[in-house]
């Protein structure tokens, strides 16, 4: 996933786009159900929520609308009070969403 190190390496290198491009390109809307980030709850040692492992890498903490900080685990009672929340999107999710899909598991269609 071009996150972090490896899109700064991508950058210098003058390759990020060419790396972006297919994986745009091949966005496939069938693989939108299935990824981890509607089903998945990343907890930092903070105890700040997320919605992905690479959201965490990049400090794109779980909010609720209008709200100044991230969720912790002690702002909530039940995982279904976080139902229905927006996700926290930025270009890195083309490589989930590209294809046949990504997830830890392999392909989601």
């Amino acid at each position: 996933m071009p996150i972090k190190r490896f899109a700064d390496y991508l950058q210098r290198r003058g390759e990020y786009d060419a790396y972006m491009s297919p994986l745009v390109n091949h966005f496939n809307p069938e693989t939108l159900p299935y990824l981890m980030c509607r089903s998945l709850i990343s907890v930092a040692w903070d105890g700040k929520l997320y919605d992905c492992d690479f959201n965490q890498m990049l400090e794109m903490g779980l909010t609720k609308p209008r709200a100044v900080a991230p969720l912790t685990l002690w702002d909530i009672d039940a995982l279904e009070e976080l139902e229905g929340l927006p996700i926290a999107t930025g270009s890195h999710c083309f490589g989930c969403a590209a294809g046949a899909g990504s997830s830890c598991g392999g392909a989601l269609r």
